[in-house]
């Protein structure tokens, strides 16, 4: 039996008498919690209270016979008040009968066994349509209350969602202008032109350059997720040679390669046409997929990068027109990903822990980063009518990473 009722003392009695029978009792403290175990438990009766705060017993009937779980399901009404009204407006709310409080606990469990076996309580026929009539008006009256409330707090979270739309843009813009400072003199040191530094200066201005691209690439990612949240057209797309932008990016990262030792081949198969795309932000995602696979890939590996024309892939998985389509695919030799989080990755924030294990021994899945630059990509790939996956490799240790990006803008079908 699931027992609808806000009255603790209450639930605790009907349930302390009903285990004396052997049976069992689900409780729920309010109409919204009634209904939702309502939904999720089969249950052989349903009491409820009609006097409660917030939907009342009468609106809660009412739902659960329009729900297919339980609009057969025996509902009987407990409450202290025993005007014949409020005995009929149960009935006509959808309930099959009327327990009056304080409960007889003589009576109460034989009218339990007989509403279970298929008693129903009638109403006179003579005031069915006034009933209905009061009925339905204070079920007016709680939806449009409930609407007003509803709007109320759409339109709170709507100046809250603006609010923090406007202090991301500012923050955005406030780093941005000093980080260009910091990373633009350190590489100016670094690089000697104006003269030479000692070599443990030269390893400070090394961490400091290496930490301000980090951050650097940080508020980048905020301020693209605060435009894709917006969902504002914050593409500038041009014809771009996908080749010649995969070099670029390969190119900024070969002093990461070196470090960890790793190899990064690349290949163009086929007659690979010029894409109509948002170069900058393309860049972004190849960017963030290869930061992903150097991060697990340990010292020494291989990262395999492919851009290929037409895409079988899309072929393969979507049975759509390959001719349409350049491919991207990245494989790394890395640990791999985890079954169950080869589609959470494309989630915002997935990706916590400890941000030291990135490479050699220390490698394992979420170790490290934001979390954002794979949901940033998903983003981007699919504002482009492109679709972005991840595949574990069958053959060997590591995973693929597949982006597929449409020749022309519109091709979504």
């Amino acid at each position: 039996i699931l027992y609808i009722e806000d009255e603790p003392y209450n639930r605790l009695l009907v349930k302390k008498i009903l285990g004396l029978h052997q049976i069992d009792v689900l409780e729920a403290e309010d109409g919204l919690s009634g209904l939702e175990i309502a939904q999720r438990r089969k249950v052989d009766l349903i009491l409820l209270d009609i006097n409660m705060e917030g939907m009342n017993g009468y609106e809660i009937a009412t739902r659960l016979r329009s729900i297919e779980m339980t609009k057969e399901t025996p509902l009987v009404a407990l409450t202290a008040n025993v005007l014949q009204r409020a005995r009929d407006r149960s009935l006509i709310s959808g309930c099959d009968g009327f327990i009056t409080k304080p409960i007889d606990q003589e009576t109460f469990i034989p009218l339990i066994n007989e509403y279970m076996n298929g008693r129903k309580d009638f109403v006179d026929s003579n005031k069915i349509e006034q009933l209905m009539k009061e009925n339905n008006k204070e079920l007016v009256y709680h939806l449009e209350k409930e609407i007003k409330e509803l709007k109320r707090a759409n339109d709170e979270l709507k100046e809250l969602d603006k609010l923090k739309s406007d202090f991301i843009s500012l923050a955005s813009h406030e780093l941005r202008t000093p980080l260009v400072t910091i990373v633009g003199y350190t590489g100016l040191l670094l690089s000697k032109r104006l003269g030479d530094i000692a070599p443990n200066h030269e390893k400070i201005l090394k961490i400091v350059e290496r930490n301000s691209k980090r951050l650097e690439k940080i508020v980048k990612d905020l301020f693209t997720l605060n435009m894709i949240d917006k969902d504002s057209d914050f593409l500038e797309k041009s014809e771009v040679s996908i080749p010649e932008l995969v070099t670029d990016v390969i190119d900024d990262l070969l002093l990461v390669f070196e470090e960890r030792e790793l190899t990064c081949n690349y290949h163009f198969e086929g007659e690979i046409p010029k894409v109509f795309c948002d170069d900058n932000k393309i860049a972004q995602v190849i960017d963030a997929v290869m930061g992903n696979a150097i991060k697990y890939t340990p010292n020494g590996g291989t990262i395999d990068m492919y851009v290929r024309y037409p895409s079988n892939n899309i072929l393969r998985r979507f049975d759509l027109d390959a001719e349409k389509y350049v491919e991207i695919v990245i494989k790394d030799s890395g640990i791999g990903i985890p079954d169950n989080k080869l589609i959470k990755i494309f989630d915002k924030f997935v990706e916590l822990g400890d941000i030291e294990k990135h490479h050699s021994s220390d490698v394992e899945f979420m170790g490290g980063g934001t979390g954002l630059g794979l949901s940033i990509s998903k983003a981007v790939i699919e504002k482009h009518h492109g679709v972005i996956w991840a595949e574990n490799r069958r053959s060997s240790q590591g995973a693929k990473f597949y982006i597929i990006l449409p020749i022309k803008s519109g091709y979504n079908d």
